[in-house]
């Protein structure tokens, strides 16, 4: 599969969704066009009804448009066979549920491991595989839990994990905070961030706008059609697979502590006051560090000065209530 840089992915022409005939006659989407570009994060919002969850499952090879044409990677979805269907999206798609949809007797680590059973990998490989992922998400300790026994938050990050397993190139996230409370949320959407820091498309359903922060588009849905779509990210800045991830680096020192971020291919060595940075810093983020350098050095002086004055305010009190003893 091809990872180039602002390739479009997915493309939905026209398409159309219609339930009943006649006088009970509803359409879920209607003549509905849409370009998705690599690496972007998309959030979908739109009341009840307008269509958001019919347009993840079109897109996820879960159902049919009535008529229209889609797009994956070039080739039109009507045309390739229901078999190769079936493998590319246990290869290529993840899915995360608001409702979880975690096995209940099965373990957790069972649970993340489920789909790798259709990619055909041997159980020892497919449970060392999702060890690896569990512990990424830090729930390695309940791996061998069962679904009922965790919280709601660690739920969702089990399906996370259980999404990432075969290492999909699209995420489809129908509502994943929609049953959390606003911590376990915020962490949830971290997770999502990182993911699509690694370059990773990611459609995301959601009522809640405060979460529109975390995308790079953002498109309100309208009785089965966009009614609008703001890009908050040009295509070129959008992540691509294989690009160094972007880390925030907070120096701390005796005085007043630095930030920045650069990639994780940058070097960052503190030695007493002086940062030595490596290869990858732009020449603002240095001259940020210099300039903070060079506040602090100010701020030192200050605080010395100031020291200074009350050493001298101090001595003058001393000797006048000593004078006052002696009179």
């Amino acid at each position: 599969m091809s990872k180039e840089n602002n390739e479009t992915i997915i493309e939905l022409k026209a398409v159309t969704k219609r339930y009943g005939f006649g006088d009970a006659e509803s359409y879920a989407l209607h003549n509905f066009d849409l370009t998705v570009k690599r690496g972007e994060f998309i959030m979908i919002m739109g009341p009840s009804g307008c269509g958001k969850t019919t347009l993840l499952n079109i897109i996820g090879l879960l159902d049919k448009p009535t008529s229209g044409e889609y797009l994956l990677n070039g080739k039109n979805v009507e045309k390739i066979p229901s078999r190769r269907k079936a493998h590319f999206r246990a290869k290529e798609i993840g899915f995360i549920f608001q409702n979880f949809n975690l096995i209940p007797n099965l373990s957790v680590i069972e649970n993340v491991s489920l789909p790798l059973i259709y990619s055909g990998h041997h159980k020892t490989r497919r449970l060392r595989k999702a060890d690896d992922i569990l512990e990424h998400f830090h729930l390695r300790e309940r791996e061998y839990y069962m679904p009922y026994q965790l919280s709601g938050g660690q739920q969702q990050r089990v399906a996370i994990a259980r999404s990432l397993i075969s290492d999909p190139s699209i995420i489809l996230a129908d509502e994943p905070t929609g049953n959390l409370d606003s911590r376990s949320s915020h962490i949830i959407m971290e997770e999502l961030r990182d993911i699509h820091a690694q370059g990773n498309t990611i459609i995301m359903v959601t009522h809640n706008p405060a979460l529109t922060t975390y995308a790079t588009r953002v498109i309100n849905m309208l009785d089965g059609e966009i009614d609008t779509d703001i890009k908050t990210v040009a295509d070129s800045d959008l992540p691509r697979p294989g690009d160094p991830e972007k880390i925030s680096v907070r120096i701390l020192s005796k005085k007043r502590p630095v930030e920045l971020e650069v990639d994780s291919q940058t070097k960052v060595v503190v030695s007493g006051e002086h940062v030595t940075i490596g290869k990858g810093v732009s020449k603002k983020q240095i001259a940020d560090i210099k300039k903070s350098s060079n506040d602090d050095k100010k701020a030192d002086k200050s605080k010395k000065k100031e020291q200074k004055t009350r050493k001298i305010v101090k001595k003058t009190d001393k000797k006048s209530k000593d004078e006052k003893k002696e009179s």
